[in-house]
């Protein structure tokens, strides 16, 4: 079973946004050319950012 999706538009779920962060990405903009989250409507923008909040946070 998969993740939560954080992104419909391109299929990006929580797992991937994390997996960017803990390789180095660090902004919304970094997330967009990873994984391409965000780069649609933009809706998921607040979430993503968190996510990468809660990520750097546990390190």
């Amino acid at each position: 079973m998969k993740d939560k999706l954080i992104c419909g538009c391109v299929s990006v779920y929580k797992s991937d946004i994390e997996k960017a962060v803990q390789e180095g990405a660090r902004t919304f903009n970094d997330i967009q050319k990873i994984t391409g989250a965000g780069t649609s409507c933009g809706n998921c923008r607040p979430l993503v950012e968190k996510i990468i909040r809660e990520t750097l946070n546990q390190k």
